[in-house]
């Protein structure tokens, strides 16, 4: 047997040996068998082989060798994959698993290394037609132009843009916590919290994890006294702990969910006393994307899926709603669950990315099965705030996702007038 032969066989079984883990995982919803990814990694081809399978049954006529055809119906699929994409993100359900399938990283990824492989063999002389040649390199910069805004890449030009950080700048961290310290060292937990030493907290997941989650933790008391002489809101298991006063607080986004029935609210909106102006904080965790809770192969769970995403998006539509009535300045935080190109990103386009003063060239936040592929948590500012640093620091453990760490002020333009409140005392609410 030849070695291309024997090693096209040895493909076929892995493909085969992940196809039954990777039907096991959906049937059981485990998806940490081995303690390792390994079988993720290839599920996330899925939509693009679905996709490649097409193109390939397409050019079957076609007067292409197998290479040929390889190459260019993988391009074709690419191409494909990006124009689906921009098409169907956050304009219907049905792309919920797509979206989640493929890591945004690989909108930019694939058609480099497209056309990377069309150069490699253009210089190795390898029998491949000139015209598959084009059409893959064709196909692949196409992909690569409509996809690489998709792909969740800071622009490495972009750091600092807001200038060096000046005195009395505003250190804020956003974080999910995941599940809070119910499943960590309590004081190893607040040690990490405390150790920002930051202006303001936006935490998410203020709560146990359990049927039905969040569940409400009470630790008032424990929390006046690790930060003392501090403000607090709470809500739906969304925690803001601040230095300055908060004048008003507001819940926003209150939408059933159809699965984690306790969880009722999106955003926590508070406003901060800062000086002589006034800063809108919000503390936003929007609801997940679908549960494992059923079995893909059940009504159950498209239709969870169906009912969630119909509730993102009345809670991305109050948020954007309030946020663009407020004549503050505003800082919206936390665990968006949105990912990089997705269609709902869009409609807070009109707000700035912190990520632009720095961080990675792709800030990851989530990582799932030790893999950090996705950016979840997001910070977005309005004009009225500079941001001037912007960094994702390791969650040592204690979560999935990495916190948010950054130097923000208000904009020395911006004129907003001081609240006529009295100051309120420091509470949990």
């Amino acid at each position: 047997m030849s070695v291309p032969r024997r090693a096209g066989l040895v493909a076929l079984g892995i493909l085969a040996l992940w196809a039954a883990f990777t039907l096991a995982n959906w049937l059981t919803g485990r998806f940490w068998w081995w303690g390792g990814a390994a079988p993720l990694v290839v599920f996330f081809a899925a939509p693009l082989a679905v996709l490649w399978a097409v193109a390939t049954l397409l050019l079957a006529r076609a007067r292409l060798s197998r290479l040929e055809r390889a190459l260019v119906g993988l391009a074709a699929a690419e191409a494909a994959l990006v124009v689906l994409h921009r098409l169907l993100s956050g304009r219907t359900w049905v792309w919920v698993i797509p979206d989640l399938m493929v890591p945004p990283l690989l909108f930019a990824l694939l058609p480099v290394a497209l056309l990377a492989a069309v150069g490699v063999l253009a210089l190795s002389r390898a029998r491949v037609a000139g015209r598959a040649r084009w059409w893959t390199a064709l196909l692949a910069s196409a992909a690569l132009v409509l996809g690489l805004d998709q792909a969740g890449l800071r622009a490495p030009w972009g750091g600092g843009l807001d200038g060096p950080v000046p005195p009395g700048a505003l250190r804020v961290v956003s974080w999910d916590t995941f599940c809070w310290d119910t499943t960590d060292d309590p004081a190893r937990f607040l040690r990490y919290l405390k150790k920002w030493s930051a202006d303001v907290y936006l935490l998410q997941e203020h709560s146990g994890c359990g049927p039905g989650a969040p569940t409400p933790i009470d630790d008032g008391e424990q929390l006046r006294r690790e930060f003392p002489s501090r403000y607090f809101a709470t809500a739906d298991g969304l925690l803001t702990i601040s230095r300055f006063p908060i004048v008003r607080d507001l819940a926003l986004g209150t939408v059933p969910n159809p699965v984690a029935t306790n969880w009722r609210r999106a955003a926590l909106r508070t406003d901060l006393r800062v000086g002589g102006r006034v800063l809108s904080v919000y503390n936003v965790h929007l609801y997940d994307m679908l549960y494992l809770s059923s079995s893909p192969l059940t009504g159950d769970f498209y239709r969870s899926m169906r009912l969630l995403d119909a509730a993102r998006a009345t809670q991305l539509r109050e948020l954007v709603t309030d946020v663009d009535g407020n004549a503050n300045p505003v800082l919206a935080s936390g665990n968006f669950n949105l990912l990089p190109g997705m269609g709902y990103t869009r409609r807070l386009g009109h707000l700035n990315d912190a990520a632009r003063a720095g961080g990675p060239l792709y800030p990851a936040t989530l990582t799932f099965a030790g893999l950090r592929l996705w950016r979840m948590d997001w910070t977005f500012t309005s004009p009225g705030v500079d941001v001037h640093r912007y960094a994702l620091r390791s969650p040592e453990g204690l979560s999935s996702h990495h916190l948010q760490d950054m130097a923000v002020s208000l904009a020395a333009n911006e004129n907003a007038a001081a609240s006529t409140l009295p100051n309120p005392k420091p509470k949990v609410r």
